[in-house]
């Protein structure tokens, strides 16, 4: 005789109305890919705590001024006025002349990057050890500011031989990118991927190249070898010199290109929202002030402080293309999500 199951057996047991309110906010808010399931890795920026997110844009805004400062050493030839490293010929005090002034300003300001990146990187191993895009960018940054420091020690060393002063910006820009990155990845939520796509990813390496062939342009003794913009007139300098402005202006033409289609295809996504469109039209905005500030530097004979005001609104437009080009791509490494920040950074 086979037992029949009783009742109680066969009636499920109650739900509570908050577990129904949670199985229902599960179907009913699929991840943006529309597939049906929710979005993997993390949702809102406040999954971070304030003292990790602060850290990380005072990181950002600290590279930034490094890097116009950095720039400002190198239009003034400030940079043999310190002739030792680390201390400025002798003293690690602030001098009273101005060539060593701004020479050891940099420096204290390395410093103090030295130390956000570094807090940085041990905030992210711990409340963000599951978010590869935090950690994979702090560790970044860190492993690129102590290249900084030895490029910027042998700098010294070598009295400013052109190819230090250019592998040192370019190592500066790989840091901003990297830092950019850590602090987009704190501060904004994750989603499957970057709006931009690969016209993005496309434009910040179009843009490095820029950087790359205006320090060759700088230090290959090219900077006034067009007296004219865009197109070069009649030039009295060698071939070679009026080649390298050209390859230049290319790389500048092509990363236009890039920008102004990665912008358009942000602009019409039906996913864009107030950031992504904010960061475009600032992409827009800083590429015109870039190309008129390099306009001006070329028919003007290069002054210097053309030439800092040019790579100041450069590396502002720098930042944004990295953003564009970043912001929103899914990052959950999966293992675990990350933990709510506590009041300590390092705690």
């Amino acid at each position: 005789m086979v037992a029949r199951p009783s009742a109680t057996a066969l009636t499920a047991p109650p739900v509570s109305p908050s577990e129904v309110t949670t199985v229902s906010v599960a179907v009913k808010n699929p991840g943006p890919s529309g597939s049906g399931s929710p979005d993997v890795g993390r949702g809102p920026a406040t999954a971070y705590g304030a003292a990790l997110r602060t850290v990380t844009a005072a990181s950002l805004i600290a590279v930034y001024l490094l890097v116009v400062l950095g720039d400002t050493v190198r239009v003034t030839e400030s940079g043999m006025g310190c002739a030792s490293w680390p201390s400025c010929n002798g003293s690690l005090g602030l001098p009273l002349t101005y060539h060593a002034f701004l020479e050891q300003s940099h420096r204290y300001l390395a410093a103090v990057v030295t130390a956000l990146i570094a807090v940085t990187l041990v905030g992210a191993w711990r409340h963000a050890r599951g978010d590869r895009m935090v950690c994979s960018s702090a560790a970044t940054a860190a492993g690129l500011i102590v290249v900084q420091v030895i490029l910027g020690a042998i700098t010294v060393f070598e009295h400013n031989a052109g190819w230090t002063v250019a592998l040192h910006l370019a190592g500066s820009w790989l840091v901003l990118a990297a830092v950019t990155v850590t602090a987009l990845a704190v501060w904004l939520p994750s989603r499957p991927k970057a709006l931009s796509g690969w016209l993005g990813l496309a434009a910040v390496g179009a843009l490095f190249a820029v950087s790359i062939s205006g320090m060759l342009v700088l230090h290959g003794g090219a900077a006034a070898a067009c007296p004219s913009w865009p197109i070069c007139g009649a030039s009295r300098v060698s071939a070679g010199l009026v080649a390298l402005q050209y390859v230049h202006r290319s790389c500048v033409a092509l990363a236009t290109a890039l920008i102004v289609a990665a912008v358009i295809r942000i602009w019409n996504s039906a996913s864009a929202g107030l950031a992504d469109k904010a960061l475009a039209v600032s992409a827009v905005l800083l590429l015109g002030c870039t190309a008129a500030l390099g306009a001006y530097v070329a028919v003007s004979g290069a002054p210097a402080a053309g030439q800092d005001a040019h790579l100041a609104v450069a590396s502002a437009l720098w930042i944004t293309v990295v953003a564009l080009a970043t912001c929103g791509i899914s990052r959950s490494g999966g293992a675990e999500l990350p933990a709510e920040a506590g009041p300590g950074l390092v705690a």
